[in-house]
């Protein structure tokens, strides 16, 4: 067989024929040599069976939309299109094994977190009932209400002004809890409302420098803090009747799987765990009622006053919020609640019937830190202590110091 193009042949034709007589065995030349006639190309056996494929994929094409008239340059041009048509399906596909295997990964670790967190519940411990204490007679125009917020279980550091870790923990709420029976004396109070408002744990999704400041992973973090926040509340409990409100969303608390960034998963948080444990816990203390938060934000009423309170890590214009939330809500809210900041503090934003409608900062449990010296800025360690009377609303603020 004539491996020359004939003066009548189309350089279709031609590769069409050579490249068949090859396949065929008709004619004894290799693959290379074959490219080398139709291309003028000098190219390694193995790149040129590649190449080969891609051609006969052409021809066959070209031969079924009638073209002839086709030289080896336009041949060329197709098959570097082809090329890039198939790079990027190559790449399409490893992009895709890289986002599966990133999702696997990321999930895998959420399964665990859940797993090691059932294991930890199983060590069940049973709670005794408190021994009730004789109540108070509390004024019928008067009501209590405990915030507290930001204690980050499972973080150590040492600022200029403050040290921290799990014993300070504890011992910064029994003396929150002195303080607390303190003033149910002095005040003659025999109900209190109890808020708590988030960052209960440290956490350990914020960011990667926070590693260095835990003591304990994530998943011992809500078990111990609510383990202990049960016997802390039935502590409280001897003294006082509880209404017991729980932020479920703030920042630390938040998992984020998959990757993912800050409030894309608001779902996902501990806090919620440490709720439910609280809240099936004390179902059989007569004392306590744990009220669940069927909304982004704890909604409850002291007398006619209505009162919001959230973590606020999410408020971008808090001294607006009162204003735009009671817009949302079609209820005129009275009082805000926020965290957060570990700072405490009040601000008249508005007037209500017989009282200032406020913003009121919680502090935090944890107090200062390192990065607070940075910033020079922070506050003491404490909690909050709020008097409201039917008339006026909220009346007297106990500032709670614990360090």
């Amino acid at each position: 067989m004539d491996v020359n193009k004939q003066p009548n042949e189309s350089f279709l034709e031609y590769a069409d024929r050579l490249i068949e007589a090859k396949e065929n065995n008709i004619i004894d030349i290799d693959k290379s040599e074959v490219w080398e006639l139709l291309f003028g190309e000098k190219l390694s056996s193995d790149e040129v069976r590649k190449r080969i494929y891609g051609v006969r994929k052409i021809i066959s094409k070209l031969k079924e939309e009638g073209y002839k008239n086709i030289t080896e340059d336009d041949i060329l041009r197709k098959i570097d299109l082809e090329k890039i048509s198939l790079q990027k399906e190559k790449y399409k596909i490893q992009t895709l094994r890289l986002d599966l295997n990133r999702i696997i990964r990321e999930s895998s670790r959420t399964e665990l977190l859940y797993e090691e967190f059932i294991l930890a519940l199983k060590e069940y411990e049973n709670i005794p009932l408190p021994e009730f204490k004789e109540l108070h007679k509390q004024a019928v125009n008067k009501n209590y209400l405990l915030s507290f917020a930001d204690s980050h279980f499972g973080k150590e550091f040492e600022s200029i002004t403050n040290e921290y870790d799990l014993d300070i923990v504890y011992e910064r709420f029994n003396k929150l809890l002195n303080e607390i029976i303190e003033i149910v004396d002095e005040c003659k109070i025999n109900k209190l409302i109890i808020l708590a408002l988030g960052d209960l744990i440290e956490g350990m999704c914020l960011r990667i420098s926070q590693l260095s400041s835990l003591k304990i992973g994530i998943t011992k973090q809500t078990v111990q803090f609510m383990r202990f926040m049960v016997k802390w509340l039935n502590k409280v409990s001897e003294y006082v009747e509880i209404t017991y409100y729980s932020t479920p969303y703030s920042n630390h608390g938040q998992i984020r799987p998959f990757g993912s960034k800050a409030n894309e998963f608001v779902s996902e948080d501990m806090e919620q765990i440490i709720f439910a444990y609280v809240h099936d816990r004390l179902e059989n203390n007569s004392r306590i009622e744990v009220v669940e938060c069927e909304s982004k934000h704890v909604i409850f009423n002291i007398f006619d006053y209505n009162i919001i309170a959230s973590h606020g890590h999410d408020i971008k214009s808090p001294y607006d919020f009162i204003k735009d939330i009671s817009d949302k809500y079609k209820i005129f809210f009275d009082y805000a609640f926020f965290a957060h900041k570990h700072s405490s503090g009040t601000k008249a934003v508005g007037e209500g019937q017989t009282n200032n409608c406020e913003i009121i900062n919680v502090p935090s449990i944890m107090g200062c830190d390192e990065y607070a010296d940075d910033l020079l800025v922070g506050s003491k360690a404490g909690a909050t202590l709020i008097e409201f009377t039917e008339k006026q609303g909220k009346r007297k603020t106990y500032d709670i110091i614990l360090n």
